[in-house]
């Protein structure tokens, strides 16, 4: 039987995300459940929203976002501190132009959550996948915060290995969320 190099709290950091990703999958079944159910799923107001602009320049940056991470984790791993920190710097702010351009998404949606069935799952969806997003953007801003001080280094960088864990399970999930809400409908 082959050994694992997981330590504890990497097994931590992929069971944390395990379960996000149960989570994630219950929503998914909630949409696709109310989708070939409800006959009215239509927006009441508005229209179904497109997946040109904001949605197509948002997931782009999220997976950009995604690349400067694990090259950010290659370059804590190298010594490379440097240019980790640029890496990190640059993911934080791709991802909080993800938030901006998702607020600016919602705000010329047309439709609101009380504005029947897709609405409310809309909402819900991008909503809690939003919370995760902000939740990743603050785990990556403070493990960003630890290279700065000398923290983090080849032999020592768990934190910021699981923050790339969960950011690019954030990334996969918004692709599944841009491929069922926008492109799919």
């Amino acid at each position: 039987m082959e050994e694992t190099n997981f330590s504890s709290g990497m097994w931590a950091a992929i069971l944390f995300v395990s379960s996000e990703a149960m989570f994630f999958a219950g929503l998914f079944t909630v949409y696709f459940y109310l989708r070939g159910r409800i006959p009215e799923w239509e927006p009441i107001f508005g229209e179904k929203p497109s997946w040109q602009g904001f949605p197509l320049l948002n997931t782009i940056v999220l997976l950009s976002s995604s690349v400067t991470m694990q090259y950010a984790v290659w370059s804590i791993r190298s010594g490379a501190r440097a240019r980790a920190k640029v890496l990190l710097v640059l993911t934080v702010v791709l991802g909080t132009f993800f938030l901006t351009g998702q607020g600016i998404e919602y705000a010329r949606l047309g439709f609101l959550p009380q504005d029947g069935i897709f609405g409310g799952v809309f909402f819900l969806l991008t909503g809690f996948h939003g919370a995760h997003v902000t939740g990743g953007v603050i785990f990556i801003a403070l493990c960003t915060f630890r290279v700065f001080k000398g923290q983090f280094g080849p032999a020592r960088h768990l934190a910021l290995e699981a923050a790339s864990i969960y950011w690019h399970f954030v990334d996969v999930v918004w692709v599944g969320l841009f491929t069922t809400i926008y492109i799919i409908g």
